[in-house]
């Protein structure tokens, strides 16, 4: 790197979309993982995390609102997966 230049990474908009993947993707090798082998079942927990469902009824439209991340040890994995690859680009 020249002295005096800063590394410019992509858009946060790609780095988002790259931890959605991550996440989803790892959730999957998760649950195939833990169904080949039940022994790792501790590591397929899933915790909840977020805002449950919250509807407001306006007698002419409805609102609702909610935000629930289910997350898990191999999901995780993929989100550090997913950052590092982001920074390598």
């Amino acid at each position: 790197m020249v002295a005096g230049r800063t590394r410019t990474y992509p858009s946060w908009q790609l780095l988002l979309l790259l931890l959605a993947l991550g996440g989803i993707i790892g959730g999957w090798i998760g649950d195939a993982i833990v169904k080949l082998w039940p022994g790792l079942s501790l590591l397929g927990n899933t915790q909840s995390v977020g805002l449950p469902t919250f509807t407001m009824d306006l007698h002419v439209f409805s609102l609702s609102f909610g935000f629930m991340l289910h997350i898990n040890f191999f999901s995780i994995v993929g989100f550090i997966i997913a950052w590092v690859f982001y920074r390598r680009l």
